[in-house]
């Protein structure tokens, strides 16, 4: 394996990401609390990769360091107590985890360096990052209020990660099957803006580094 550096960093984190979907794909598959533990265990990881992959300041290192200790924390407290307070305290953690990722690895994606194919796994991570962030906000609003989505159970929201992360990439990607529905006025809110916010990566992400990698080339002329 190679060594973590500024060339194959977004590799790792794109890699974590999806690791982070898989083993929320089989919290439902595995019995008892199995699957559970093994998504907790995961998010720690996820989060210690990105500590060494995306490059930034002190004070957002500083961060992650609470954001791991605290998911620490909180997942053996979850495991001992069952306070609804626990589990959204779980989820604000990853959502300011997802959010700042994504705004740290985009200055670095569009404003440092030269496109390459490090840069262009760092705009998948970002993608994912935005579909992350969207699941946080949706299973917040399912666990507020368990009629705002349709075609989900109630349940943990670990054991409802994969369900919700379908519908949000599905969103994201302006699909929508239709399987599950948002059901209040705030949930179709975020779900259009979701939508709205995947149509405008498409448009200005891609196409900005597009415009980068043609610049690069030009100067190599």
């Amino acid at each position: 394996m190679k060594q973590l550096s500024h060339e194959n960093n977004f590799i790792y984190l794109c890699g974590a990401l999806i690791a982070l979907l898989f083993s929320a794909s089989l919290v439902p598959e595995l019995s008892g609390t199995w699957g559970e533990d093994l998504f907790s265990l995961v998010s720690l990881l996820m989060i210690v990769v990105s500590l060494k992959s995306i490059h930034t300041d002190v004070t957002w290192k500083k961060s992650l360091y609470i954001i791991l200790l605290f998911l620490l924390i909180v997942n053996i407290l979850g495991k001992i107590f069952h306070f609804g307070a626990i589990s959204y305290f779980n989820l604000a953690l990853l959502l300011f985890f997802f959010i700042g990722s994504f705004w740290r690895a985009y200055k670095q994606i569009l404003f440092e360096g030269e496109v390459d194919t490090n840069k262009i796994i760092g705009s998948l991570s970002l993608y994912l990052l935005l579909g992350l962030a969207w699941t946080i906000i949706y299973l917040m609003l399912f666990q507020l209020d368990p009629t705002a989505f349709s075609g989900l159970e109630t349940d943990t929201w670990k054991q409802n990660f994969a369900q919700m992360a379908y519908y949000s990439f599905v969103t994201l990607t302006t699909l929508g099957y239709g399987d599950v529905l948002p059901k209040n006025h705030v949930a179709q809110f975020f779900v259009y803006m979701e939508a709205i916010v995947g149509v405008f990566y498409m448009a200005i992400i891609v196409s900005s580094l597009i415009s980068l990698r043609l610049a690069n080339l030009k100067k190599k002329d």
